[in-house]
């Protein structure tokens, strides 16, 4: 989900960089620490302009429960909203820690997230995915090249969009067509891609030669800001951009659950999926495979006469 703009925190805001400096000291990932500072910052700027208060400590259970009611009359999702809760809360269980005082979070019922499996994950249609991929392959300038290699990697391999952009140059070998990626808890695993994907990112990594910061290690690099490679909200837009260019709504992790949908819906293994998507619990097969089994279903109803020839 790209951020929307974000009110300004303001004299809350020592608290926010006392709990960012926590983040640090217990060892939390860049990551994790950017989106608990976003949670906090961002509901410390609607306190202020929706119900202002001079201190945290003046903080009580309303407070929360009327900005989760702003968060779904915004039409923010029910896991979305989950996961701003869990970053307050820890931000509320540490605040209360560190000042002796009562914690809002107490009896305080956060939006729950959906349960895994009970609403159907959108996937992209084959005939989708090779519109994105021609309209990007149609130029050969830098942007289109790196975009193709960028959906082309995604839809081969099914990697998340922290591990896509976490890619740098060494990690990557087009030779034997596999990418050694960083994913949630720091895991490292290499995936395999396929020989169109390879071949996309053979032309990609020649045209990135000639751009001004080829020197950096990232893989992907933007077209504006030279000092780093492209973030993942950076990567995030482009992909936003590319569904808007033929009328669609995407996202990155739509790619994954595509990925998946088709790797068991062609058969192919469950425990090689969860080895190629970095899972430890089938709970996520069981998830991520819900559309593929709905589609078997479906063909599968075509060669069962139900109704015996009446």
């Amino acid at each position: 989900m790209v951020k929307r703009s974000r009110p300004n925190p303001g004299h809350l805001r020592p608290y926010i960089d006392s709990f960012a400096l926590e983040l640090r000291i217990r060892g939390r990932s860049e990551r994790t620490r950017e989106m608990y500072v976003d949670a906090v910052s961002w509901f410390a700027g609607w306190l202020l302009e929706h119900k202002p208060v001079k201190s945290w400590d003046q903080v009580t259970r309303k407070h929360l429960g009327a900005f989760f009611v702003a968060l779904d009359d915004l039409d923010y999702s029910d896991s979305y909203r989950n996961n701003i809760a869990r970053c307050l809360q820890q931000f509320f269980k540490w605040f209360s820690l560190e000042e002796d005082l009562p914690n809002p979070f107490d009896k305080f019922v956060p939006p729950s997230a959906p349960k895994l499996g009970t609403k159907m994950v959108p996937v992209l249609e084959l005939e989708q995915m090779q519109a994105l991929i021609k309209d990007a392959e149609s130029l050969r300038d830098f942007e289109s090249r790196r975009d193709a290699a960028m959906l082309r990697m995604f839809a081969c391999t099914g990697v998340r969009l922290g591990e896509l952009a976490g890619l740098t140059l060494t990690a990557v070998s087009i030779a034997d067509r596999t990418a050694a990626v960083t994913g949630k808890g720091a895991k490292q695993r290499t995936v395999k891609f396929d020989y169109k994907c390879a071949q996309a990112l053979d032309r990609y990594v020649r045209v990135r030669a000639s751009h001004k910061a080829a020197g950096l290690p990232a893989l992907w690099l933007g077209v504006r800001r030279n000092e780093q490679g492209m973030t993942r909200s950076g990567i995030y837009q482009v992909i936003a951009r590319r569904g808007e260019r033929l009328g669609l709504k995407l996202h990155p992790h739509m790619f994954r659950h595509t990925f998946s949908h088709r790797w068991l819906d062609a058969g192919g293994a469950e425990g090689d999926l969860m080895e190629l998507n970095g899972w430890d619990s089938p709970q996520m097969l069981r998830h991520y495979g819900a559309s593929a089994r709905a589609a078997r279903a479906r063909r599968a109803y075509d060669r069962v006469d139900v109704m015996g020839g009446l």
